[in-house]
């Protein structure tokens, strides 16, 4: 939380909490591509039985909202760090570019995962690249916020 709070933070610490919101990032992704593949598995195992279980349904649909779920948690912690990053830095934004610039290397990384993962198994690019869609476009709109800051301040 110092970090957020003190004007001048230490270097050191914003390493730290750029490297701590880029791993509950990657870990936000790794439980939701675990979890999608997981729901492909048994949808697959379940339509080559023939008839499915009402309790197969149920665990199922309670997979799918724990996929949601983290697919949620993905864009609220973008979200919220970028809320942040803009509050702090309104004055100074040409302070966001490093966090916009790690964010577009996250986006790149999950995007190419997405393809080779796409073409190693049965999951559909669109399916393991999902959670990046909005938080693309807001990464773009941050951008625009940046260059028009820049441009405003000379």
């Amino acid at each position: 939380m110092n970090v957020i709070l003190n004007k001048e933070p230490d270097k050191r610490r914003i390493n730290v909490a750029t490297l701590m919101y880029l791993v509950l990032m990657i870990l936000s992704y790794g439980i939701y591509v675990s979890l999608e593949s997981d729901r492909i598995a048994q949808s697959q195992q379940w339509t080559s039985g023939g008839s499915i279980s009402d309790q197969a349904i149920e665990s199922m649909s309670q997979l799918g909202r724990w996929t949601s779920i983290t697919e949620s948690l993905f864009l609220v912690l973008f979200t919220l760090v970028m809320i942040m990053m803009i509050t702090r830095y309104r004055s100074n934004v040409g302070r966001l570019l490093p966090f916009a610039f790690w964010n577009v290397a996250l986006f790149v990384g999950v995007g190419a995962f997405s393809l080779v993962v796409s073409q190693l198994t049965s999951m559909s690019v669109g399916n393991l690249a999902q959670p990046i869609f909005v938080p693309a476009f807001l990464l773009v709109a941050l951008f625009i916020y940046v260059t028009w800051g820049l441009m405003k301040r000379g």
